[in-house]
């Protein structure tokens, strides 16, 4: 899927890759990892106003506990 970054000075970044995600940081940084290369792309925090397309998922393990 398509990854968009709208970036605070109004242009948009796109990265069409198949299983290009983007990750959301606590601190407001933002992540694209791109399929297929080893370096992503990274936007500082107050860097980006707008993403849209696959986030990337938190890495589940195979046994969950129940609280």
């Amino acid at each position: 899927m398509t990854v968009q970054v709208t970036r605070n000075d109004g242009l948009t970044d796109e990265f069409a890759r198949f299983g290009d995600r983007y990750i959301k940081h606590a601190d407001g940084s933002l992540e694209v990892v791109r399929a297929g290369t080893m370096q992503p792309v990274a936007y500082p925090a107050g860097g980006w106003t707008e993403v849209a397309g696959d986030e990337k998922r938190k890495p589940h393990g195979l046994f969950r506990h129940r609280s």
